[in-house]
């Protein structure tokens, strides 16, 4: 009658078993070991559940700064960040790693990340403000100065050059805007600024030449008839004819430049 009672044998042999090994894993766990509470803080972030991962290591690193696994658990923290989108807290996050561990063999990946934390967060549209994507291209740099050899260099130059290239376009889209405007002082301060930063761009330095030529021109029409005008700001200390002069040059210097 008390045959059913009981699950079969074989059955009882796998449950000995699981206790057993549930039983020895945790006598194995020692919370006051850093290793074993590291390595119970590090399994949300192998499983990908970085919410968590980002708690238990910081746990971990108030428990135990000076353990040997500080240094994993700072950049599994800032990785947790960079993949849970949260990429301003990451950039910190990678900067602090570098500068409590600057000998660990993952800096030069740390300081790409910086990059791409900010790269990340800039808009492609030139008409935007561009800082971050300086700021991407400035970290970057910071990594071809400082780990030329590392295998994150090549990515970094691609990106840069398109970054580049986007800061460039934006300063184009803000020199147009200021001339359709006829805001004239403010076109020539850009058109003189983008012919002295991006001379390896043949269209746009066309461009700048181009509006730097109509906008001195304006200038020294507005300083023949008001030599006491505010619209020449810039360029105040410029006489009519210097400003006409000036304008001469950059269409001389235009006229100059292969055919496009």
């Amino acid at each position: 009658m008390y045959k059913n009672l009981f699950p079969p044998l074989h059955i009882c042999k796998y449950l000995i078993l699981i206790i057993l090994i549930v039983s020895c894993s945790e006598k194995s766990y020692n919370p006051e070991d850093p290793a074993d509470v590291f390595a119970a803080a590090a399994e949300p972030y192998n499983d990908g559940l970085y919410d968590i991962a980002l708690q238990k290591l910081g746990q971990f690193k108030s428990r135990f700064p000076y353990s040997k696994h500080a240094a994993q658990a700072d950049l599994m923290m800032a990785n947790s960040h960079f993949e849970l989108g949260n990429y301003q807290e990451a950039a910190i996050a990678y900067s602090q790693f570098i500068k409590l561990h600057p000998r660990h063999e993952k800096v030069d990946f740390a300081q790409f990340r910086i990059g791409e934390a900010y790269w990340i967060e800039a808009p492609e549209e030139v008409d935007r403000e561009q800082d971050f994507t300086s700021q991407a291209m400035i970290e970057w740099q910071t990594l071809l100065d400082k780990y030329s050899s590392s295998k994150y260099v090549k990515e970094a130059r691609e990106k840069m050059k398109i970054g580049r290239k986007r800061i460039a376009d934006s300063q184009v889209f803000v020199m147009n805007f200021y001339c359709k405007q006829e805001i004239y002082h403010a076109c020539a301060f850009r058109a003189v600024n983008i012919l002295e930063s991006y001379k390896d761009f043949p269209d746009i330095q066309r461009r700048a030449l181009q509006l730097a030529g109509k906008s001195f021109e304006e200038m020294a029409k507005i300083k023949a008839e008001d030599p006491e005008s505010d619209k020449n700001i810039y360029f105040k200390s410029m006489t009519a004819k210097q400003l006409k002069e000036k304008a001469e040059t950059f269409r001389s210097a235009e006229s100059k430049l292969p055919k496009s």
